[in-house]
């Protein structure tokens, strides 16, 4: 422990290590946990999606009322109630107080994602370094899907005459909380000089620049889309495709780790020098897809659109975000970020609000907000691009 003390990027890392642990054991679970309740898809999606909408005032009040000083304050306390929360849950269930669970459940699923968000304010009021930033993202992302890959395995199986169900992975992830809990608090936070957020002067900047929110409306509704058609990706592939809960973890995660790859490769050698070729490949693809579903109701097509969803989700993320995250002020990059997130959780929500009303109609209703949505989201990126082009951000 003395260790993490003396090194807060290290102790950042492990931090960021085990909260990955404990999302990958239960996040992905979390809504075959509230269904083996007796919770309908509708009923899931609603929790969900309020969560993620009270998660963005939560968090746009974080950004521009909490001090850096106080942020690792902050969200050692938010660590605490999800871990109150999880206990309780773990307690509550198959106990019937479907009240009690839906109310404790909203809670969670907004501190989980509240912890999420805060990482990288957090990160930069503790140590500002580019290099520990990208070792952020990759811990980050690893050992989520070492987590989920862990729980994939046990999933089902009897150790020391207990059987690994969905609550033993709430118990998994409120246990890997604690241990983030414990690193956290042994992190000293270092004064970086860095100056309390200026609301007034973040949005006259923007004002000038209203590319931005052009920019975010985008961003929203991309996650919009991705939030109606795989709102509710496990109950998706274990009650609609007929798939067990271990293999539907396999499929997700495969898909996921190889979309990680892929993004590698295509930065690297299949980027076009048109993003809208880029966009086309990403998006306007999908568009196709989501047609031949609509008209023929073919599971088949299903099949492919969530395999082409979770192969293309990390790749051409350059298309937007990395020119506007990279020329603006330095001053306004954290804020934009935290934007991001917050118009990201939006869509997010708003997605699977979606998803959860056409969950059990046929395949043609369930994909028509997810084709209607995207349409305009096209649009909307072709419009975008050609002002990117013409670099309409200004000083």
């Amino acid at each position: 422990m003395q260790k993490l003390k003396n090194n807060t990027s290290l102790g950042l890392l492990v931090f960021l290590a085990l909260f990955g642990l404990s999302i990958g054991t239960f996040d992905n679970y979390r809504e075959l946990w509230i269904s083996t309740n007796g919770l309908t898809p509708s009923s899931i999606s609603h929790i969900i999606s309020v969560s993620y909408i009270v998660t963005v005032f939560v968090l746009f009040y974080f950004s521009i009322r909490i001090s850096p000083s106080k942020l690792k304050l902050g969200v050692c306390l938010t660590l605490i109630l999800n871990m109150l929360t999880g206990t309780i849950l773990i307690c509550l269930n198959n106990t019937g107080y479907l009240f009690w669970i839906k109310f404790l459940m909203f809670f969670n699923i907004a501190f989980s994602q509240l912890i999420l968000a805060s990482a990288y304010p957090l990160m930069m009021s503790i140590q500002k370094d580019d290099e520990l930033y990208t070792k952020k993202v990759f811990v980050e992302s690893f050992f989520n899907k070492l987590g989920f890959l862990i729980v994939a395995i046990l999933l089902g199986k009897t150790i020391f005459s207990r059987v690994i169900d969905y609550n033993t992975c709430l118990l998994f992830s409120v246990i890997f909380n604690f241990f983030a809990l414990i690193v956290l608090l042994a992190i000293p936070v270092v004064n970086n000089n860095r100056n309390h957020f200026d609301l007034t002067s973040s949005l006259k900047y923007f004002q000038k620049n209203k590319v931005i929110y052009h920019f975010l409306l985008v961003n929203m509704l991309g996650d919009l889309i991705w939030g109606a058609c795989l709102g509710l990706p496990m109950l998706l592939l274990t009650e609609n495709l007929q798939l067990s809960s271990a293999l539907a973890s396999l499929i997700i995660l495969s898909l996921g780790i190889l979309s990680s790859i892929l993004a590698i490769v295509f930065l690297k050698y299949w980027r076009f020098s048109n993003d809208k070729y880029n966009l086309f490949v990403k998006f306007g693809l999908r568009i196709i897809l989501y047609v031949l579903l609509f008209i023929t109701g073919n599971k088949v097509i299903l099949w492919g659109i969530i395999g082409y969803l979770l192969l293309t989700d990390q790749t051409h993320g350059y298309i937007f975000q990395s020119y506007f995250i990279n020329n603006i002020k330095e001053e306004y990059s954290l804020f934009l970020t935290t934007l991001r997130y917050c118009t990201s959780l939006l869509g997010r929500a708003i997605g699977t609000f979606f998803c959860g009303l056409v969950f059990k109609q046929n395949l043609s209703i369930f994909i028509l907000p997810t084709l209607i949505f995207s349409i305009i989201h096209y649009f909307l990126a072709v419009d975008l691009i050609k002002k990117k082009e013409n670099g309409l951000i200004n000083d």
